[in-house]
């Protein structure tokens, strides 16, 4: 009687450890291709193009473009476009703030991001300091209609832009 009961446990074990590993494998399945709705994302930068005017208007504006990683999303391109206003100073004397448009090129579609930052002086060059909001009107593929928002931190002596935040995709 005892070695009956012992069966009957051990295949109500396993029958819940094949439906619990069924339900994990169905969440696994249902999980955002960037896990966890986060963006984290490195580049390196080159800029293409400037227009100085900041000696009559205080306006000083790149174009940059690069290649880096999205984490969950693979390799990427970036086509980078900010307006530095240096006639303003959030954080002293030689600082300014900036307004771009980061144009993230992957393999499941585009990601438009709007950026806000100050660049601000340090011992080891200007850093910039930020925020930035996905843009899903603007952007396509999976990340059509998308939401989300994070930080960015630029590194201007080495060229480097690392973003980090919450990304949502609407499907």
């Amino acid at each position: 009687m005892n070695r009956k009961r012992v069966i009957v446990a051990l295949y109500a074990l396993l029958a819940v450890g094949v439906v619990g590993g069924g339900t994990v494998s169905a969440a696994q399945a249902d999980e955002p291709p960037n896990h966890a709705n986060r963006l984290e994302a490195t580049f390196t930068e080159t800029n293409v193009s400037v227009t100085n005017r900041v000696a009559d208007l205080g306006v000083f504006q790149l174009i940059n473009t690069g290649t880096g990683t999205v984490e969950g999303f693979g390799s990427a391109t970036l086509m980078l476009s900010a307006t530095q206003d240096r006639s303003v100073h959030p954080c002293g004397g030689v600082s300014s703030t900036n307004a771009a448009i980061r144009r993230i090129v992957l393999a499941d579609g585009v990601l438009v991001l709007r950026e806000l930052a100050h660049i601000c002086p340090t011992p080891s060059g200007p850093l910039g300091t930020g925020t930035w909001d996905v843009d899903g009107a603007s952007s396509t593929g999976v990340f059509a209609d998308a939401r989300g928002s994070g930080d960015v931190t630029i590194v201007i002596p080495t060229s480097t832009a690392t973003l980090s935040g919450r990304l949502n995709l609407a499907g």
